[in-house]
C-alpha cells in the first residue's frame, strides 16, 4: 500500500487502552482518507447517536494519502467529530507541521473515544504511543502548552496540537491550535477535546513514506512548484497573505460590515488592509511544511496599548470578523484580538459573528445591561472586544452566553434575523450579495455556513473554472447555472479534504482536477481520472449529508438569513466582477506562458510587487475619492446580490440535481449508486 499505512491508532481515554485499528484497502479507494474516511468510520461507530460533548462522540485526527508528503500544500490534516456548535457532522482542517510528523509515525490517523477522568495528553512517535498526565498544563494557553511540551519532551521538532482555556471550558466554537497560528478552527473541535480532558497531542515521526511512482511524483511536484512560481494568486498570498483579499473584497462589497448591515466601509478598507499590515507591522513570512507559497504572516506591535511580541498575524477572516463586523478600524486592536483568539483557542469567525449579533441585539433593546454585567455594548469599541474575548474563553459572566454561539443567543433573546448563521455555524466573511453562489454553498454545506467546503469563491472571482469537465463559466451576481456549479465544486472540495491538500496551494498550482489526479496517482498508484475524482468527491459528500440527516438535519436547515440575500439599501458593486474576471484570467495565463526565467522574474516582480501593491493602493484611493461606487449597481435585485425568489429557485434546482427528497435526505437510490447501501438502510430505515 502506498500513500496510506493501512492503520489508525485507537485511543480509549476512559480505560487508557491504546490499540491499532487496521483499515481495509477498499475503504481507502472509496474514501481516500482525511475527512472522507473519518466520515465512514464515524458512521461505523454510530457517532451520530452520541451527544457532541459526551464520551461516546469519537474524535478523529486524520491524514490523507497526500498529507505529509513534499507536494505543495500537502501539510494539512482533518479533525472530525459531531460538532457541539451545530449538532451535526463536524470537520475542521489544520495546516502547520503536525501532518508530516503523523505521517512519520506509520499511522494514517488517531481516533479518540471515551473521556479521561483527569487531564492527559497523548505522545506518539514511531516507537509507540503513551497517555501522559497533563494537570500541570491545564489552564494554560495553546502557546504555553506547545512551548511546555517541546521542552518537556526535549525535542523542538515535536509537533503539538493543543486546546487553550476555551476548549477546557467547552466554548462551542473552541479550536485546536498548532504552530501558534495554525488552527482547526471551525465546528468546535476544541470543545470536543476539552470534554474528553485531552489537553494536547504531541507527535514526532521519523519513518519515511513511500510513493508508488517516484518518477511521476517528482514530475508532478516539479510542475506544481513551477505553476506556483508563475501564479499571480500565489505571489499575492506570499506578499500579503490572505489579508491581501481585504482590499478587493471591500471594493466589490464582499466583506460584511457591522453585522452584514453595510456594503462598504471606507475606514476599514484603508486601515485594515493586507498592504497596510505589510507596510507597518510585518516582520516575516512563514509557510506550512513543504509549501513554497509562505502565506503566513509574522507581526510585531512594538509599543502602545496593544503592544505584543512577534507572533502570527491575522488572516482575512480574522480581520473581517474582528474588525469589519464590530466596525473596529484600529489595526493594532484587531491584531491583538486575533492573537488572543489563537492563544485561547477560539474560532475568529464565530467569535466575531457572535459578538456582532450581541452588539446589534443590545442596541435594539433585546439584551440589557442586566445580562451583560453592566457592559453597554456598541460598535467600534476595541477595548470592549478584547474584554469580551477574555470573558468568552473563560465563560466569565456574559461570556458564558456568548460562548454558546449566535444561534443559541437568538433563541434566547430574539432577533434571529440578526444571527447570521447556517445550521448553527456563523457565516464566514464573504457576502453572497457580491458572490451569489456563496448563498447556495452556505445553505448546503455539510458542516454549516462555510466558504471552503466548495470552490465557489474562486469560481465566482474568476480565478478558477470547470472548463476541463465541459462546464461553462457562469455570470457573477446571477443564479443561472449555479446549482450544477456548486455540485461540482462541492465534489472537488470533498476530494481535497480527503486527499488532503490545501485549497490555496492547489489554486496556485493551477486548480485543475487533472493536477489532483496526477498527485494522488503518483503517490498511491491509483489510476484516477477526472470522472473518478468527481465520483469519489460526490460519494463523500452524500455520506456526510446523510450523517447530518442522522443527526437531525432536514431541509429546513438549508436556509440562510434573509439579510444576506436581500440587496443593500445603497446597492452593491458585485458587477465589477464582470470587469475583474477576465483581467484575472489574462494576467494568470500571461504569467504561465512566459518560459524565460529572467523575464519571468521581471514580470513577477513588476506584476506582483508593483501591480498588485499599487492596485490595492488604487482601490483604497478610489474609496477616498469615490466613496459610493456601489450605487452604480443598485438597480436589479438579483444583479445587486440577490432575492429570496432567486435563491429559492436556485436551491430547488440544486435539490433536483442532487436528488434530495422532501425531507432533505439523499434518495435511497442515489446513495446506493455510490455504494452507500448500509447508510441508506439506516437513513431510510429499511435495514
Amino acid at each position: 500500500m502506498y500513500g496510506n499505512w493501512g492503520k489508525l491508532l485507537k485511543v480509549d481515554l476512559t480505560t487508557g487502552e491504546i490499540t491499532d485499528w487496521d483499515i481495509e484497502d477498499w475503504l481507502y479507494r472509496d474514501f481516500l482518507g482525511g475527512s472522507g474516511l473519518a466520515a465512514f468510520l464515524f458512521f461505523a461507530l454510530k457517532g451520530y447517536e452520541a451527544d457532541p460533548l459526551s464520551p461516546e462522540n469519537p474524535l478523529f485526527i486524520m491524514n490523507g494519502p497526500l498529507s505529509g508528503t513534499s507536494l505543495p500544500g500537502c501539510s494539512r490534516l482533518e479533525i472530525c467529530a459531531r460538532s457541539p456548535l451545530t449538532g451535526i457532522w463536524g470537520e475542521s482542517s489544520m495546516g502547520g507541521h503536525v501532518s508530516p510528523q503523523l505521517k512519520g509515525t506509520g499511522y494514517d490517523g488517531i481516533v479518540f473515544t471515551g473521556a479521561s477522568a483527569a487531564p492527559v495528553y497523548l505522545f506518539l512517535d514511531e516507537r509507540g504511543a503513551e497517555l501522559r498526565e497533563a494537570s500541570h498544563l491545564w489552564g494554560g494557553s495553546t502557546f504555553e502548552t506547545e512551548a511546555s511540551l517541546k521542552e518537556e519532551i526535549g525535542d523542538k521538532r515535536v509537533a503539538v496540537m493543543s486546546i487553550g482555556q476555551a476548549g477546557e471550558h467547552k466554548v462551542k466554537y473552541a479550536s485546536i491550535v498548532n504552530d501558534r497560528g495554525s488552527l482547526a478552527a471551525r465546528c468546535g473541535m476544541g470543545a470536543v477535546m476539552g470534554s474528553k480532558n485531552l489537553k494536547a497531542v504531541a507527535i514526532r515521526g521519523k519513518t519515511k513514506y513511500r510513493t508508488a511512482d517516484a518518477d511521476a511524483y517528482k514530475a508532478v511536484r516539479r510542475q506544481a512548484v513551477e505553476n506556483i512560481d508563475r501564479s499571480l494568486f500565489a505571489e499575492g498570498l506570499n506578499l500579503f497573505g490572505t489579508s491581501g483579499g481585504v482590499d478587493l473584497s471591500s471594493a466589490i462589497c464582499d466583506l460584511p460590515v457591522r453585522n452584514w448591515r453595510e456594503a462598504q466601509w471606507k475606514e476599514g478598507m484603508q486601515n485594515l488592509s493586507g498592504v497596510r499590515i505589510a507596510d507597518t507591522i510585518l516582520t516575516a513570512r512563514r509557510s506550512c511544511y513543504a509549501c513554497p507559497i509562505a502565506c503566513k504572516r509574522v507581526v510585531k506591535i512594538a509599543g502602545g496599548e496593544y503592544a505584543m511580541p512577534e507572533g502570527p498575524g491575522p488572516e482575512y477572516e480574522g480581520i473581517g470578523a474582528l474588525g469589519f463586523m464590530p466596525r473596529i478600524d484600529d489595526m493594532h486592536a484587531v491584531v491583538k484580538a486575533n492573537a488572543l483568539c489563537n492563544s485561547y483557542g477560539m474560532d475568529v469567525i464565530s467569535t466575531g459573528g457572535t459578538i456582532a449579533y450581541a452588539i446589534e441585539a443590545f442596541r435594539e433593546g433585546l439584551i440589557g445591561e442586566d445580562r451583560t454585567g453592566g457592559i453597554a455594548l456598541d460598535w467600534n469599541r476595541p477595548d470592549q472586544l478584547i474584554d469580551l474575548i477574555h470573558k468568552i474563553a473563560r465563560r466569565d459572566g456574559f461570556g458564558d452566553e456568548l460562548a454558546e454561539g449566535c444561534r443559541a443567543m437568538a433563541e434566547r433573546y430574539g432577533g434571529r434575523e440578526s444571527a447570521i448563521q447556517v445550521k448553527g455555524m456563523e457565516c464566514p466573511m464573504h457576502d453572497p450579495r457580491a458572490l451569489w453562489s456563496m448563498s447556495l454553498g452556505y445553505a448546503t454545506s455539510i458542516r454549516g455556513a462555510c466558504h471552503n467546503r466548495d470552490t465557489n469563491l474562486g469560481l465566482e472571482m474568476g480565478m478558477d473554472d470547470l472548463e476541463e469537465i465541459g462546464f461553462p463559466r457562469t455570470r457573477p451576481g446571477h443564479s443561472e447555472g449555479k446549482a450544477m456549479m456548486t455540485i461540482h465544486s462541492q465534489a472537488i472540495a470533498s476530494f481535497c479534504d480527503s486527499a488532503v491538500i490545501c485549497i490555496f496551494a492547489w489554486k496556485g498550482a493551477g486548480s485543475t482536477i487533472a493536477m489532483l489526479g496526477d498527485m494522488v496517482n503518483a503517490v498511491t498508484g491509483y489510476r484516477l481520472s477526472s470522472g473518478d475524482i468527481l465520483e469519489i468527491g460526490n460519494r463523500i459528500w452524500y455520506l456526510k449529508r446523510a450523517l447530518g440527516n442522522m443527526c437531525g438535519m432536514t431541509r429546513q436547515d438549508d436556509r440562510i438569513p434573509g439579510r444576506i440575500i436581500s440587496p443593500h439599501l445603497e446597492g452593491t458593486a458585485s458587477e465589477l466582477l464582470g470587469v475583474l474576471n477576465p483581467l484575472i484570467r489574462v494576467n494568470n495565463r500571461l504569467l504561465g506562458m512566459i518560459a524565460n526565467e529572467k523575464v519571468l522574474e521581471y514580470v513577477k516582480l513588476f506584476n506582483a510587487r508593483v501591480v498588485l501593491r499599487n492596485t490595492f493602493r488604487t482601490i483604497n484611493l478610489a474609496g477616498k475619492l469615490f466613496p459610493s461606487p456601489r450605487r452604480l449597481c443598485k438597480a436589479g435585485a438579483e444583479n445587486a446580490g440577490g432575492s429570496r425568489v432567486a435563491f429559492d429557485r436556485m436551491l430547488a434546482e440544486y435539490y433536483r440535481l442532487r436528488r434530495i427528497d422532501e425531507r432533505g435526505y439523499p434518495e435511497a437510490a442515489v446513495l446506493e449508486e455510490f455504494g452507500l447501501q448500509a447508510v441508506s438502510q439506516i437513513l431510510h430505515d429499511t435495514g
